[in-house]
């Protein structure tokens, strides 16, 4: 092999490699295929070939199994082959606290909601913000739009009887 070729490994070599099965070997490919979108490269056989990089991730995602850092394989190799979400924001350790967040994330969603772009626009006082809020409750939570909502979401037709019964009607002319 010249130097710019990876190396690529046979399932047989890192199914030893990694202590696992064959099979196990197999269901770790197609979860490696799902999660990257990438097919590993065929061989003349049709055999998935193992690149060295696949080979040591998935070698790092048992590891961390192994040391209870993920719950599954599956969890491990998403957690190494996607892209990371940003860190969360710590959690308010006050009640102040806690309602600044909750104030911070309704005017944001008021601001999407009522396509505001500007945050002078929003509600500046809890009384304000209470009202507003109230005001989109009163109006999502209308008996006759509840009403209306309910109507549509149940079937309009009549259940139909399946199986033998479903047959026997049918060919009876029923």
């Amino acid at each position: 092999m010249t130097a710019a070729t990876p190396l690529v490994l046979t399932p047989r070599q890192v199914a030893e490699r990694l202590g696992v099965g064959l099979p196990t070997l197999r269901r770790h490919a197609a979860t490696w295929e799902e999660l990257t979108g990438e097919a590993l490269p065929r061989g003349e056989h049709l055999e998935r070939l193992w690149p060295e990089s696949v080979v040591l991730t998935l070698s790092e995602a048992l590891s961390m199994v192994h040391r209870q850092e993920a719950p599954s394989v599956v969890e491990a190799l998403r957690a190494l082959t996607l892209p990371q979400a940003p860190p969360l924001a710590p959690l308010p350790t006050s009640a102040e606290a806690l309602r600044a967040l909750i104030r911070e994330e309704v005017r944001a969603a008021l601001r999407e909601e009522l396509a505001i772009s500007t945050v002078a626009a929003l509600p500046r006082s809890g009384d304000e913000l209470r009202g507003l809020v109230r005001d989109e409750l009163r109006v999502a939570l209308d008996p006759g739009r509840l009403r209306v909502l309910a109507h549509a979401a149940v079937s309009q037709e009549p259940a139909r009887p399946g199986g033998w019964r479903a047959l026997l009607i049918t060919l009876l002319g029923g």
